[in-house]
């Protein structure tokens, strides 16, 4: 065969260039098929270059030089005399006879010799290593000084470091105080379904609305009195009914005071709901051991259900939810979401939520903290809990969600309200 081009290749779409940041042969050295030839570098990210054929090989461009895809960057044959002739070019000269390639007759002769290799490989005291190589041992905790470069005078090129990584011979982990540097994956847990369905859904949310958040915080002490005298008659009510029934039903009451807190955004039109169903955010685990699957069954007419009928409902809800039985029906018609963090993250802790699906409401509640607050004109040691309402400003002004909060905090701090 004549001599043919190795031109720099399309790695990924949108590249337009690339940049020969290191040559991995020299001239004259027979290069086996697969073996790599080159380090190139677009956008940051580099790639190791592997010889199409085993041949003779030629670089045509020097180091450091960024030419555009499919511009001859090398030439290849089965001999030396074939590549006779080839001289180094500019890029502008490369692209230019790109579709010339030398038509030198191939016929026999004696490669050059290639240099002999040398392990860990310096350059000033620095070790000659290809950048990928670099990257890779970095990745892998690996010391460049402990491996043996297989690559031109010695270079540590991409197969010395997997061939390091795999057999754990001639190197030796990079340690500070015991422990290997670089970054060590635990587990690589591809995306499920249902988290893309996630991931979607917030961004979704996240872009497309203004939203705002008040924070406040409630005395939720005479509440929790009120659920513990409720405990103690579960006998009688059939349900050993929870804080967060008390919670869902604060935000039904509350929501029913305020209705334009209930509502969505459809086109032009604000559709003002009389349902109150309230989407309750849970989380299941996914099945890898890692990350978990964020739910939102909903209670339907919050606001006309007793606080027993909404522990049932909502405890339904989360065996469904743990046992992987949820179904679409189960998380549909919200119309306002409540989360909590009570018995997740230290109490008296609250974050900022993310608007569900198309409601223009969440409550975040936290867990209750005891510390010191007014009470009947008097400091005392009271049950506080973090209350906050992120919501749409794009429908919903500031004025209606204070009011909303205030008949909120209402609730919260006299639970009487919720058991007419």
């Amino acid at each position: 065969m004549t001599a043919q081009p190795f031109v720099m290749p399309k790695l990924a779409m949108g590249m337009n260039e690339g940049t020969l940041q290191e040559w991995l042969i020299v001239e004259g050295e027979f290069v086996e098929q697969g073996q790599e030839i080159a380090c190139m570098e677009t956008e940051k990210v580099a790639y190791e270059l592997e010889a199409p054929e085993a041949g003779y090989y030629k670089p045509i461009i020097e180091a450091g030089t960024t030419v555009p895809v499919e511009t001859p960057i090398a030439y290849y044959a089965d001999s030396v005399e074939a590549l006779a002739g080839i001289s180094i070019t500019t890029p502008a000269e490369s692209a230019k006879t790109a579709a010339e390639p030398p038509t030198e007759k191939l016929s026999a002769g004696v490669p050059a010799a290639a240099p002999p290799q040398v392990t860990a490989a310096t350059n000033g005291g620095r070790i000659k290593a290809s950048p990928l190589a670099r990257k890779l041992a970095v990745d892998k905790g690996l010391d460049l000084a402990y491996i043996e470069g297989t690559g031109p005078q010695g270079r540590i090129v991409k197969r010395d470091i997997e061939k390091a990584g795999r057999t754990g011979m001639g190197c030796a982990p990079v340690a500070a105080a015991g422990m290997p540097a670089g970054l060590v994956e635990q587990a690589r847990i591809p995306m499920s379904g249902i988290r893309h369905a996630i991931v979607d859904a917030l961004m979704e949310k996240t872009n497309g609305t203004a939203t705002l958040t008040q924070w406040n915080e409630a005395d939720v002490t005479d509440l929790l009195a009120t659920r513990k005298r409720m405990v103690a008659q579960e006998e009688l009510l059939g349900a050993k009914v929870s804080v967060n029934a008390f919670f869902i039903k604060a935000i039904a009451w509350a929501a029913r005071q305020v209705p334009i807190i209930n509502s969505t955004l459809q086109g032009d039109d604000i559709v003002v709901y009389d349902n109150i169903n309230v989407a309750m955010a849970l989380t299941v685990p996914s099945g890898d051991g890692y990350t978990e699957n964020l739910m939102v069954p909903v209670i339907r007419h919050a606001d006309r259900l007793r606080l027993v009928e909404i522990d049932r409902e909502m405890k339904r809800l989360i065996g469904l939810g743990r046992e992987g039985r949820l179904s679409a029906a189960d998380m549909a018609d919200s119309t306002i979401t409540f989360s909590t963090t009570a018995g997740i993250a230290p109490d008296g802790t609250a974050g900022n939520s993310i608007l569900n699906g198309s409601n223009n409401a969440i409550v975040g509640i936290g867990g209750a903290k005891l510390k010191p607050a007014e009470h009947n004109g008097e400091i005392a040691m009271r049950h506080i809990a973090p209350v906050l309402v992120s919501y749409d400003h794009r429908v919903i002004d500031g004025a209606p969600a204070s009011r909303f909060m205030n008949y909120l905090h209402q609730a919260l701090q006299d639970p009487v309200l919720l058991l007419a």
